[in-house]
């Protein structure tokens, strides 16, 4: 399917890393010394960050505290703070180093933020199925493997369920304002149910983030296996990075991130976040993640030098 043929997973050094999987909740200290402190801003967001007994787990937290371990010049500390807060903090200024490391750059934001080169690597929504119904799906791929929804959501006997309020992007929103009064097309109020609806065989198709079916597969319906489809469209990978409030000291810590970025091109902390798919999904992401890398570094080979 397109990127998911032919991959090579990339050999990080993922033992190095097991120790970094749990990130406490508040006051994570790196170093002893009284140095500058980066407050690392927590938004509530699972499975990038996933709270209980105050310690912070999830791909999100996983790879903060890999850079965490790169910044040795200071301490840190973590808080969970909604995005809305963080962003409007950020935008105050102050004198604190305020960084968030799961933030997507926009223009708007450029203005008050510091952002680093990219860091996270997602694989965009896609139509959740499950795997025994492979073959249903077949006719509404093209050539590369991606399903056009022009046709699926056209097609009445394949039944699906859209959470009510939430927007999927401007390419899944369009036709979901074309079909949303199709009876085969209903609607729930919580992510969480389509997985369940879909174990039952009351939809045969949803749309989710390819990690965020998989974490509600596996808090709620372990025993079913789900695979993704990619939507024809949508850009193979999603990008997310560091940020920090655009004060001297916050560019200057997003000067250092930059630099742990480049002394590390195979992008080893993206592992946490392909442990949180399915493996058919991982295989994916792999592929794409090697395209994406590859590419990345033959434009740095054709960058005129200065």
């Amino acid at each position: 399917m397109g990127l998911r043929n032919n991959f090579r997973p990339i050999r990080a050094a993922i033992t190095a890393m097991v120790g970094l999987i749990a990130l406490p909740f508040m006051d994570r200290t790196v170093t002893a010394n009284e140095q500058t402190t980066v407050t690392w801003a927590v938004p509530p967001l699972v499975p990038a960050f996933i709270s209980a007994n105050g310690v912070l787990t999830g791909y999100g937290a996983a790879t903060q505290n890999w850079f965490i371990s790169q910044l040795g010049d200071y301490n840190h500390e973590t808080m969970e703070v909604p995005l809305a807060r963080l962003l409007a903090e950020m935008r105050s200024g102050g004198d604190d180093i305020r960084c968030c490391s799961t933030l997507i750059p926009t223009d708007e934001r450029r203005e008050y933020i510091s952002f680093a080169n990219t860091v996270l690597l997602h694989l965009p929504i896609s139509v959740v199925i499950r795997s025994a119904d492979e073959a249903k799906f077949k006719p509404f791929l093209d050539e590369e493997g991606n399903i056009h929804l022009d046709t699926l959501m056209a097609d009445d006997a394949l039944n699906t369920a859209i959470r009510i309020g939430r927007s999927y992007g401007k390419l899944i929103d369009h036709y979901i304002r074309r079909f949303r009064d199709a009876p085969h097309i209903t609607t729930v109020a919580d992510d969480a149910k389509l997985l369940k609806l879909l174990e039952l065989n009351r939809i045969d198709w949803a749309f989710y983030f390819p990690s965020e079916a998989e974490y509600f597969r596996r808090s709620l319906t372990p025993d079913q296996q789900i695979k993704s489809i990619p939507i024809a469209g949508n850009p193979p990978l999603l990008e997310a990075t560091i940020g920090c409030a655009r004060t001297p000291a916050g560019t200057q810590a997003i000067e250092k991130i930059n630099q742990v970025i480049a002394n590390n091109p195979d992008m080893p902390w993206t592992e946490f976040y392909a442990a949180w798919l399915s493996p058919d999904d991982r295989n994916w992401f792999r592929a794409a993640r090697m395209h994406y890398i590859n590419a990345n570094q033959f434009e740095v080979l054709l960058a005129p030098e200065h």
